[in-house]
């Protein structure tokens, strides 16, 4: 009898303990921050100075005058006099929706390459009738969408917070797609 209840206790104490790391290993990989290096460093600084290049920058613009803009960026923390180098994007709609978001340096080396392997060669691509291509880059921060149907071709840019994609607001463009090289060249710059 006594060894029945032994083995109930240790299979509730292997149940409890089970449960424990099971929550401890989903809270982890929740807590896990989805945003860029620089937003969390500009976000925990307490004093901080940004430094913008704008002779440094990729932009574009719709008829309705709704903006994105790439430029290179460094932050500082004043107090400790740590630096951070970073591409900003910011987008401003028409339905007076502002938004910036980063790309860390490392994940510009795969916008470049995404841009150089699979935009730049198919920039005049067209599709046969009822079929669509779509290229997709994704950062921790945005999402940057390259879509063809037929003869026409539309840039969209999808800004994120936390690992979440708003898809409420973003950027698109077919008129501008002809100033994806400019872009390539600007992030080519900055590394």
């Amino acid at each position: 009898m006594t060894l029945i209840i032994e083995n109930k206790n240790i299979m509730k104490f292997n149940k409890i303990v089970i449960t424990f790391l099971f929550l401890l290993i989903v809270s982890k990989n929740y807590s896990q921050n989805k945003n860029s290096d620089a937003r969390q460093f500009i976000e925990n600084a307490e004093i901080m100075q940004v430094n913008k290049d704008w002779n440094i920058k990729a932009e574009f613009t719709t008829g309705l005058k709704e903006v994105l803009v790439f430029f290179p960026v460094e932050a500082i923390d004043l107090k400790s006099n740590k630096k951070i180098k970073a591409l900003q994007v910011e987008m401003a709609l028409t339905d007076n929706y502002f938004k910036s978001s980063w790309i860390d340096l490392n994940e510009v080396d795969e916008f470049i390459l995404f841009l150089e392997q699979y935009i730049i060669p198919n920039l005049k691509d067209k599709t046969e009738k009822n079929q669509s291509t779509t290229y997709i880059f994704n950062s921790k921060e945005i999402t940057f969408s390259f879509y063809i149907q037929k003869n026409s071709r539309r840039i969209s840019i999808y800004l994120k917070d936390n690992g979440l994609t708003d898809y409420r607001h973003y950027f698109w463009t077919e008129t501008q797609v002809g100033k994806i090289p400019e872009l390539l060249t600007m992030l080519k710059e900055i590394k």
